[in-house]
């Protein structure tokens, strides 16, 4: 194979090959020495990702309720591509389960997504960087400094730092009111991992109010790891902090005009097709969604409304399909399709679901670049992963 010549010309090659699938990737490098080079290039690996996180509406991944583990769930071609809202026999996507024998801990949520590496957390408060796809992972070492769990909240965010090359994880934190370490600290400590150099750092403290009751993960968007806060201002207003991960440090993002001020912390935030957006739960039968369709720009927020049944707690959009349609994470236990075009919705038919899973579905592209990208010291466990059925 070594002397294979090409019919087709090298790049015509190299531009279906980065059109493929992770996996398909992943298996094409056994096929000759000058394809193991090609797809195991730092360059082709980053191209592909970009390319297949432009243009397939993902994967999603969540954490089982009862049992604690892992499931990838795949949309069916059907699904993805096609309106599908008033279909009921369908099978709408697969679920998986993935695990990794060497790891003892039992997941808990997922944390972060960004160009196909995942950040999950334990029931013990570790942190990993893993690839659904490849099923390697890194196990985050703790920070010295980080306050004790037990009397203390924390969130965190995953995001990409275009201006090092780095991945960064960033952890916020600060003391519950009345723990017994330090009952009259207020601050919201800022930590930041780079997965890069493998360390952690302490920034100052973050100049807003992040005890929330909803301790969400920030949402990467353009640069920034983004969370609902309050300004320490009179009134406490309603703010969107964004953590700038090139300059490592906060500003504001404005709101929706008509949005209130004073109380719009209490919602949340997602992204949908590369947009910010908020979802606002009017406490009655209907559910706002803002998009913010030219970033930082105020007059560029958008809305639509979703109608939801009587007996539905909580709603959050997870990604929009093409013909319309948005999927939607129900009440922390189902999956729905919901048509823009006519206000249709119904469940999502998926095979192998778990019957509750926990708040934190997060959608991820296949990709085969890996957690250990930037240190081969790193604790890392890439053939110890399984799919199950």
């Amino acid at each position: 194979m070594s002397d294979y010549t090409p019919i087709l010309p090298q790049e015509l090659i190299t531009d279906i090959l980065l059109r493929l699938p992770g996996k398909s990737i992943g298996q094409f490098r056994c096929v000759s020495r000058p394809w193991l080079s090609l797809l195991s290039d730092s360059h082709f690996i980053k191209s592909h990702s970009t390319l297949l996180s432009s243009h397939d509406p993902g994967k999603f991944i969540l954490v089982s309720d009862s049992d604690h583990t892992l499931h990838t769930i795949t949309l069916t071609p059907s699904t993805s591509t096609s309106s599908n809202t008033s279909s009921t026999s369908r099978q709408d996507a697969v679920a998986r389960k993935i695990s990794f024998p060497q790891c003892p801990d039992k997941w808990e949520t997922v944390v972060g997504s960004c160009h196909g590496l995942v950040l999950v957390r334990t029931d013990e408060r570790s942190l990993y960087l893993i690839n659904p796809t490849t099923l390697e992972r890194v196990k985050i070492p703790s920070f010295p400094l980080a306050l004790d769990p037990s009397a203390s909240f924390s969130m965190h965010g995953f995001g990409y730092d275009d201006w090092t090359d780095d991945y960064k994880i960033v952890t916020l934190s600060y003391y519950d009111t009345d723990n017994e370490h330090e009952p009259d600290c207020a601050d919201t400590f800022v930590d930041v991992y780079s997965v890069k150099t493998r360390t952690w750092k302490r920034f100052d403290p973050s100049p807003y109010d992040h005890a929330v009751p909803d301790l969400a993960s920030g949402v990467f968007l353009n640069g920034g790891l983004h969370w609902l806060a309050s300004d320490r201002s009179e009134g406490y207003p309603s703010v969107i902090a964004v953590f700038l991960l090139d300059g490592e440090d906060f500003e504001e993002v404005p709101p929706p005009s008509s949005l209130d001020r004073g109380k719009f912390v209490f919602n949340k935030l997602v992204v949908l097709e590369g947009c910010l957006g908020i979802v606002v739960d009017n406490y009655n039968d209907q559910v706002d969604v803002w998009v913010m369709k030219q970033y930082r720009v105020q007059e560029s927020w958008t809305k639509f409304t979703i109608n939801v049944h009587e007996d539905t707690d909580m709603l959050k959009p997870i990604c929009k399909l093409r013909d319309e349609e948005i999927v939607l994470e129900k009440d922390d236990e189902k999956l729905v399709l919901h048509s823009l075009r006519d206000g249709i919705s119904r469940e999502m038919v998926v095979a192998g679901l778990p019957d509750t899973f926990e708040h934190g579905v997060m959608t991820f592209s296949e990709t085969l670049l890996s957690p250990n990208f930037y240190s081969l010291n790193a604790e890392m466990h890439n053939s110890e992963g399984q799919i199950e059925a």
